[in-house]
């Protein structure tokens, strides 16, 4: 049953040749006429961007923190901080393509933006920063015209929105900078009049140095003293226990020729010269100059030793003066030097954050006066004139109408053979 019902396949192929040729031709001949007649050719230019800096900004910014953060928020510029999908999106925006149709005068063409849209292509290459720009049309020098033309118009896009964004960011910096300039301004005067105070910090703390080295020369003159006063009492001591052992009067035996006096009286009442006296002896008492000496250097010991103990009196006197004045001295020389770190802390804070906003202000002022975009969108490889069409491909075409065409004329051959075996005529038979 295979056999009959393949080999009855077979004779029907066999019996609609003709068709099967002739509609075979026809659709050879169709394709070839639109081909050759119907179908313009389509060129393709194709333009490589590389959108620069995209990942390094997006990873430095976050960061900043404090006032530093807020300034970065507001200098940040919308195109330098999209991502690589959001760059090839906005390559098809309408301001883009209608600067393209007007540069070009593409509208004499018949191209609007939509059908213009319609012919470009755009693509990423993965892992790599690379954008393409694909436009086919049917004259070759003009696709690449308007693939380097959108490139183009792109790239000033990017840099009139940057600089856009960046005028906005240097008025609002530049209104916030003269506030804090204002702010600055005050907190250095408040600055200038606390150091114009009477006992400033400067004051205060020469006054406690000057008075530190005051208490210690008068404690090194008081350890001194303690040190004289021992020493003298010391040889008070000895020179007292040397007194009491040592007599107040000693008695002597003279000559009565060793007495003047004496030999003169003796003379005048006797008549007798003085060498005939000159045998006599007597004995008398006289001070003792060494008790003398010793009661003299006991009295100077006395009095030295007065004088340095009244000196240590005074000298202790003046020490726990200083020492409640050095109190009170320290504890404002404390209050004084709170106050100063709070307000070089309010004068530090407030000139860091007038320099922050001078900083950004000068950036920003810079980035509205720059393209942007051509240092943040490069064209890598511009779009060339085409040598050869992309399309149609004439070949694949003819193949398609070739198989097409057999296909065809089978369905038709066997569509002929069933209406011929299924009409009344033969189903009679």
């Amino acid at each position: 049953m295979e056999d009959i019902s393949l080999r009855e396949l077979i004779e029907i192929l066999l019996r609609g040749k003709k068709i099967i040729t002739l509609i075979t031709v026809i659709a050879i001949l169709v394709s070839g006429i639109i081909n050759y007649m119907v179908l313009e050719p389509e060129y393709e230019g194709k333009v490589v961007l590389m959108a620069s800096g995209i990942n390094s900004r997006q990873q430095t910014v976050p960061q900043a923190i404090g006032v530093e953060a807020v300034l970065n928020t507001l200098s940040q510029y919308q195109y330098s901080q999209m991502s690589i999908e959001t760059y090839k999106e906005q390559i098809n925006n309408p301001q883009v393509l209608q600067q393209t149709i007007d540069e070009l005068k593409l509208s004499e063409y018949g191209i609007t933006r939509r059908s213009l849209k319609g012919r470009v292509s755009l693509a990423t290459i993965k892992d790599t920063n690379l954008i393409t720009i694909t436009v086919n049309y049917s004259d070759n020098k003009l696709a690449a015209d308007i693939a380097n033309t959108i490139a183009k118009k792109f790239t000033d896009f990017v840099s009139e929105k940057s600089k856009e964004q960046a005028a906005k960011s240097s008025n609002y910096i530049k209104q916030q900078m003269d506030v804090e300039k204002e702010n600055l301004d005050k907190v250095l005067l408040e600055y200038k009049d606390y150091l114009s105070q009477p006992r400033g910090l400067n004051e205060l703390q020469k006054e406690l140095d000057s008075k530190l080295t005051l208490i210690t020369q008068y404690k090194t003159d008081l350890l001194n003293s303690n040190i004289e006063e021992q020493k003298t009492k010391a040889s008070l001591a000895a020179a007292e226990k040397q007194l009491q052992s040592t007599p107040q009067k000693i008695k002597v035996t003279r000559s009565l020729l060793d007495e003047p006096f004496m030999s003169q009286a003796m003379k005048d009442t006797s008549g007798n010269d003085s060498k005939d006296s000159f045998g006599v002896v007597v004995e008398a008492e006289e001070v003792n100059d060494a008790y003398t000496q010793l009661k003299i250097l006991v009295g100077n010991l006395d009095v030295e030793l007065a004088k340095i103990i009244a000196q240590k009196n005074n000298l202790q006197k003046e020490i726990s003066i200083l020492q409640k004045e050095l109190e009170t001295l320290q504890g404002d020389l404390a209050v004084r030097q709170h106050e100063d770190m709070i307000m070089q802390e309010k004068v530090k804070f407030s000139q860091e954050t007038y320099n922050a906003f001078l900083e950004k202000y000068e950036e920003t002022r810079i980035a509205s006066s720059s393209a942007i975009g051509e240092s943040t969108i490069i064209i890598v490889s511009p779009a060339v004139e085409p040598m050869s069409p992309i399309a149609p491909n004439k070949r694949m075409n003819m193949a398609i109408a070739v198989v097409l065409g057999i296909m065809l004329g089978v369905f038709i051959a066997y569509f002929k053979e069933y209406w011929q075996a299924s009409s009344p005529k033969n189903l009679s038979m």
